[in-house]
């Protein structure tokens, strides 16, 4: 983390402060944002310490989880409030935020700085895969609603909302079926476990090519500076390589990881942070809202998945920029997946508890983008290359959503 951004951390302390003496929204919201930032590189500082013990897939399955935190924070409060469009708006709208805009910037950004990203496609498959079950869960209760509607069928609601609470035990279920397989199969070869493999030779490499070297520094072969320079220009070829563990030996040895314990305690509380800071967040949210004439349905789809995902949006883009395109994956589509999987039925079973029912029915608008979104997600990762083009087209198709919503509502 930069050392710039420890100087916000003050604005995360001002802001709960500022929330009790009920100062002007803009000021509250301006305050709270400057907040979460440095709460965000935190968070990102701290998986990446994570990873370091527990390889990439899962460091990004932790970061997402955690990142999820504060919109499932967010949910249960609205629920509470009796806020259920808001909050199934906010389902979508972060499902649909992650995969699009976090995905698409991470792209575009990645692919300016370093052209084509390579990345493995078996995880990306799997992800492709519970994008479909996630469709396919958040899309019957919406069909089977309209049909039932235009049948003039009895007990709709009624229906509609224990077809929620079956489906999203069965969202759950494929939930944990992921988990399971993430954890049991992280040892199959992967990204995680082919860089160092990588990284080995290339230190073999060098060490052979010094010896060499020396040997023919040490004799008295004629135009040897020729061949002295050709090897040493090797070496830094080798060296400067984009290879994460290909470091010389001795530089490897004086790094010292992070303890576990420290990373964990330390990402604990940054995510406990973003969550008290998007909540007041989304407190001044609503009158400013009020003052700008925005729909409610473009707040729940579009602003507050925003405002909660920050921490994804910064530090999902940061892996881009170092080229850990198996992190993004795990950190943007990851995230929607889990969102689908874990944070929508967990809101739904615990609308049980609340004033209102919270069920999985939606606009046409947002589960005919939501399958647009899969359908694009699974094309332009099926060959194992993202480039720039791709993520604007992800970028437009959140951006052409967002046009809709804003001009029709949901």
């Amino acid at each position: 983390m930069p050392r710039w951004l420890y100087f916000f951390l003050i604005f995360a302390v001002l802001a709960p402060v500022l929330n009790f003496f009920h100062v002007p929204p803009l000021v509250l919201f301006i305050i709270a944002a400057l907040g979460i930032v440095p709460l965000a590189a935190l968070i990102g500082t701290s998986v990446e310490q994570v990873a370091e013990h527990t390889g990439e897939r899962i460091g990004g399955l932790l970061f997402a989880t955690f990142g999820n935190a504060t919109e499932l924070i967010i949910g249960i409060l609205a629920l509470s409030q009796g806020l259920v469009d808001v909050v199934r708006a906010s389902i979508i709208g972060t499902i649909l935020g992650n995969a699009l805009l976090v995905l698409g910037v991470s792209v575009c950004v990645g692919g300016f700085k370093h052209g084509r990203l390579n990345f493995e496609t078996k995880p990306a498959s799997q992800y492709a895969s519970l994008f479909a079950l996630c469709v396919g869960g958040l899309l019957l209760p919406t069909v089977a609603e309209l049909l039932a509607s235009r049948s003039h069928q009895t007990l709709i609601v009624e229906r509609g909302e224990l077809l929620s609470d079956i489906i999203a035990v069965c969202l759950l279920l494929g939930y944990i079926g992921s988990i399971l397989f993430s954890v049991f199969h992280v040892g199959d070869k992967g990204d995680e476990e082919v860089d160092p493999v990588i990284g080995a030779r290339s230190e073999v490499a060098i060490t052979r090519l010094l010896a060499f070297r020396h040997a023919v520094a040490a004799s008295a072969t004629p135009h040897k500076s020729g061949v002295l320079k050709q090897i040493d220009d090797t070496v830094e070829t080798i060296k400067s390589t984009d290879i994460p563990d290909a470091k010389p030996q001795a530089e490897k040895h004086t790094e010292k990881k992070t303890p576990l314990w420290r990373a964990v305690l330390l990402l604990t509380a940054a995510t406990v942070g973003v969550a008290i800071l998007s909540e007041i967040l989304v407190s001044a949210i609503e009158p400013l809202t009020v003052v700008l004439h925005l729909n409610p349905a473009f707040v729940g789809l579009i602003f507050i998945p925003l405002i909660g995902g920050l921490p994804e949006y910064f530090n999902t883009i940061s892996m881009a920029l170092d080229k850990r395109v198996g992190m993004v994956l795990a950190a943007s589509a990851g995230s929607s997946i889990q969102i689908a999987l874990l944070m929508a039925p967990v809101l739904v079973l615990v609308s049980l508890f609340m004033p209102k029912r919270l069920d999985l029915v939606f606009s046409i608008v947002e589960l005919a983008v939501l399958g647009i979104t899969t359908f694009l997600f699974s094309e332009i990762t099926k060959d194992g290359e993202l480039v720039w083009l791709e993520g604007m087209l992800l970028i437009l198709l959140y951006a052409m959503m967002g046009a809709t919503v804003f001009m029709f509502g949901s």
